[in-house]
């Protein structure tokens, strides 16, 4: 009986040469993910701020991402403002090695949309029937500091600008402003940091929202997710034949030790070997 348990544990973590291996880490990831929290990024003007989010969004379980352009354009990088330069997001990051690491090609997996001003992305939020959170730093703002709050059903938590936070309009707009203590002399939390914060909250005060997502959401991803994983034709076709008769998800998303491979740029590695080669001559020379 041990024997068995201990078989079946093993097949329950992602393993190398695991049956179903790609499209069970798929389904763990869609078994998590949420429609519930919608993340809003209002006129951000850092690109790598923008990047930063969207993996913390990806790796929490947030599906959808909506994106206000900044008027005032982007650095580090190219997401279109208002003067019509880009007319919708361009993950730019994902097409140099530098900025792919930060986002780690996390635009893939998400459900972004876009907006060329505020009262656009009001208007899709009310339509959406969304209740909106807005991020603020004002004394009269909610401080979450305890996990004894109520989510709503359909929520929209929105992250503002890195300079003066969000808008007037959206501030305006929302339903409550919120904001996370802070016991430091400085007053306010690098953009990235902050949306990671939040929405590691909000998934604590309401843990049932990981996973919520309607069943045809569900499906229409393992479509999307499942095609793209493959690596053949073949696969592709062994794979959405599977759609709608998934395999079980592994208990969670962490790869096994052999697969954990760091990176570590050229240069750097080049030095730290050139170092390593002069510190065996110091101590041959002693």
């Amino acid at each position: 009986m041990e024997a068995v348990l201990e078989a079946a544990a093993s097949t329950s973590y992602d393993a190398p040469g695991a049956p179903d291996r790609l499209i069970r880490k798929a389904e763990t990831v869609i078994c998590s993910r949420t429609d519930r929290i919608l993340l809003v990024l209002e006129r951000c003007t850092d690109n790598q701020n923008y990047l930063a989010c969207l993996r913390t969004a990806e790796i929490l379980g947030v599906q959808n991402v909506w994106i206000v352009l900044s008027p005032r354009g982007m650095k580090n990088g190219a997401l279109g403002g208002a003067d019509g330069a880009d007319d919708g997001f361009v993950d730019k990051g994902e097409l140099s090695r530098k900025r792919g690491r930060i986002a780690r090609c996390s635009s893939q997996w998400l459900d972004i949309r876009t907006f060329a001003t505020t009262a656009e992305c009001i208007a899709a939020l009310h339509a959406d029937e969304r209740e909106i959170w807005a991020t603020d730093l004002a004394q009269t703002a909610i401080q979450l500091g305890s996990t004894d709050i109520t989510l709503p059903q359909r929520l929209a938590v929105v992250m503002g600008r890195e300079a003066d936070g969000v808008s007037q309009e959206m501030l305006h707009a929302a339903h409550k402003r919120v904001c996370l203590p802070m016991y430091g002399f400085n007053d306010s939390l690098n953009l990235s940091v902050a949306t990671a914060m939040m929405l590691h909250h909000l998934f604590l005060c309401c843990p049932e929202a990981r996973g919520d997502l309607p069943s045809e959401r569900k499906r229409a991803l393992r479509v999307e997710w499942y095609s793209r994983l493959a690596r053949t034709d073949a696969q592709r076709a062994e794979f959405l034949s599977r759609v709608d008769n998934p395999p079980p998800p592994f208990i969670d998303v962490r790869r096994p030790d052999a697969h954990r491979t760091s990176w570590v740029p050229p240069k750097i590695a080049r030095k730290e070997q050139e170092q390593a080669a002069s510190l065996v001559e110091q101590r041959q020379a002693l």
